[in-house]
């Protein structure tokens, strides 16, 4: 199907009136309000009864065929939340989500070595590149204000950097011996724009939906949302419904500590505030993870 005017031809839809939402398009006809989205994944469908079958409920159905090319769900009418508890529900639904997908899959020392090295790599080529970023700053006669404010912090992304290489370590330490690992189903794009809240709270968009840990969830969910979250206080809600474990956990504290690669390409008072929002970003989860290694050492 390769236009609108198949699919309400197809499924035989009385339409009354139209509007468009982004990449939306809501239909409001003779069997409801329904909402059609260009399908990104073939197996879109399957993913969402995959999802049913195991009784994880906070997912719209998807009525569409291999051969259709849009997705067809039904409209929920969004009750406004505060981004504060939204994003609780957030976390709330994606430790449900965990809870309920959770199985083990074998790995080989070949599999953790070779994450080993990845995530190595990626330290080493940061810590290249803010060297580098201040070696251009250092030849300058005259700092910019967004120059001089990533020089005169500089030590934060370097101590950052160290603190991800401990971690990666203790994660190998412990991954190196073992035969297996926790994985589940992750939405992989989990923004407070993908959690309606209407007449039950549910998840959309799975286009990048897929199996690995759940650590890949909890983090790409952190590194996203993170100007409109606290941390410490989500993650808390969401180890308490699904803890991690040791591994896992130093596999978070690692991957949230890799520093973006900050641009310096805009106007001036954007280059300032990209440093400023890289600061930001880091001093908060350097205090995370030291606050909460220090409960788990004790």
């Amino acid at each position: 199907m390769n236009d609108l005017k198949d699919i309400i031809k197809k499924y035989n839809f009385c339409v009354r009136k139209y509007r468009r939402v982004g990449k939306v398009h809501i239909l409001y006809t003779d069997k409801g309000i329904i909402c059609l989205k260009e399908k990104q994944r073939k197996d879109i469908k399957e993913i969402i009864d995959y999802l049913k079958a195991k009784q994880f409920n906070n997912i719209l159905d998807i009525e569409c065929d291999d051969s259709d090319r849009f997705e067809i769900t039904r409209y929920v009418e969004e009750v406004p939340f505060l981004i504060e508890d939204k994003a609780m529900e957030a976390v709330y639904l994606l430790s449900m989500l965990h809870n309920k997908t959770t199985f083990y899959k074998s790995i080989s020392l070949d599999d953790v070595k070779c994450f080993y090295e990845r995530h190595c790599d990626e330290i080493i080529n940061l810590r290249d590149y803010f060297n580098n970023l201040c070696y251009i700053f250092d030849e300058n006669l005259f700092l910019s204000p967004s120059n001089y404010l990533f020089i005169r912090n500089v030590t934060v992304i370097f101590n950052a950097l160290d603190s991800s290489k401990y971690y990666i370590d203790k994660w190998y330490d412990i991954m190196k011996d073992k035969n297996s690992k926790r994985v589940v189903m992750n939405h992989n794009n989990l923004e407070l724009s993908h959690i309606i809240i209407g007449d039950h709270p549910y998840i959309i968009n799975w286009n990048n939906a897929s199996v690995d840990s759940p650590v890949m969830d909890l983090y790409n969910f952190f590194r996203k949302n993170f100007f409109n979250i606290n941390i410490e206080s989500l993650f808390l809600v969401y180890n308490s419904k699904y803890q991690l474990t040791t591994d896992e956990l130093f596999l978070l504290f690692s991957l949230l500590l890799l520093p973006l690669k900050v641009d310096f390409s805009g106007w001036e008072i954007e280059n300032t505030k990209n440093v400023y929002d890289t600061y930001r970003y880091l001093d908060s989860v350097i205090s995370f993870v030291s606050k909460y290694n220090l409960k788990y050492d004790k």
